[in-house]
């Protein structure tokens, strides 16, 4: 197969860009190869070179997000509240500026969203708890009852809000969470892991 010449896609970058634009506009368990080959623009033969089966597509466009160092750091950033909050909305600002980053939580959103499915949902959410967890020092399989309570609802509620992130955050909810208490209520309620919450 031929080497894309310095400027351009390669063939997986190109199919899971064609993902990204089908879950837009159709449910995941809808989307086939023909679909994801005529989107990108490649055949058949290219996409069994590189993938068995959408899934294995899906998964690979997922962990290239999971894999951006800035989608981590900005979880990891809220978590630890990291200098005072102004600062931190500064952050978030300037996160939420960045067109890159925009893209990756559009792409998260339509995980979550009504396109996505219970397995892609599944994954976001363990991939964020996972964050959540290894940034707070914690072992998952050690949590007490009154901890798993606090993650599962704090990770749902995430997954819900990504879902939705779209109408959620235009430009003026941006700036308006960004000023509010909202940003350090969410910090604080997975800060509130690292207590014991023993009865």
């Amino acid at each position: 197969m031929a080497r894309p010449k310095a400027n351009e896609r390669s063939a997986p970058e190109k199919m899971q860009e064609a993902f990204w634009r089908l879950l837009e506009r159709k449910p995941y368990a809808q989307i086939t190869i023909s679909d994801i080959t005529r989107d990108s623009g490649l055949n058949r033969s290219a996409f069994y070179y590189h993938y068995t089966n959408v899934p294995e597509l899906a998964e690979d466009a997922i962990a290239a997000i999971y894999d951006e160092p800035g989608v981590t750091a900005f979880i990891a950033h809220i978590i630890r509240q990291d200098g005072n909050i102004d600062s931190l909305r500064e952050y978030a600002m300037g996160f939420m500026g960045s067109p890159e980053h925009l893209e990756s939580i559009h792409h998260l959103s339509l995980i979550a969203g009504p396109h996505g499915s219970t397995g892609l949902a599944a994954q976001l959410k363990t991939y964020v708890g996972g964050v959540w967890l290894s940034v707070l020092g914690l072992d998952e399989s050690r949590l007490n009852p009154g901890q798993r309570v606090v993650l599962e609802f704090a990770t749902s509620g995430i997954l819900g809000v990504l879902g939705k992130a779209a109408t959620l955050f235009t430009p003026e909810s941006v700036e308006w969470l960004s000023r509010s208490a909202l940003p350090d209520t969410i910090s604080s309620l997975i800060n509130s892991l690292k207590d014991d919450m023993a009865v």
